[in-house]
């Protein structure tokens, strides 16, 4: 019985992982360098520990919506032009995405 517990959680543990892939509330680190990535990273050396959105863009300028997710939950909307923003510590701001829209402003 408890083998099939532990299988069931891990399962759903899985899937759970999936779908925040999927829907972009996980993040997870990759090869590329900060200075190449694009989204939300977190800086290393002497900006170790402050959270960054980097904004790229294709041949059209763009001003994007981000959701900022802080250690309470979801934070507020901010308006992201092309280029890298400081967001703040990482033990504040956890993540950030794009919500698919473009800023009004």
């Amino acid at each position: 019985m408890v083998n099939k517990s532990k299988k069931i959680v891990k399962l759903l543990a899985g899937a759970t992982i999936a779908v925040g892939l999927a829907l972009g509330f996980v993040t997870v680190p990759t090869a590329k360098s900060e200075a190449s990535a694009c989204g939300f990273y977190v800086g290393r050396g002497v900006w170790s520990g402050w959270s960054f959105y980097r904004h790229c863009t294709g041949p059209v300028y763009t001003i994007v919506e981000v959701q900022l997710v802080t250690w309470r939950g979801r934070g507020r909307v901010i308006c992201v032009k092309p280029g890298t923003i400081g967001l703040g510590p990482y033990s504040h701001i956890r993540n950030a995405y794009y919500t698919g829209r473009l800023c009004r402003r």
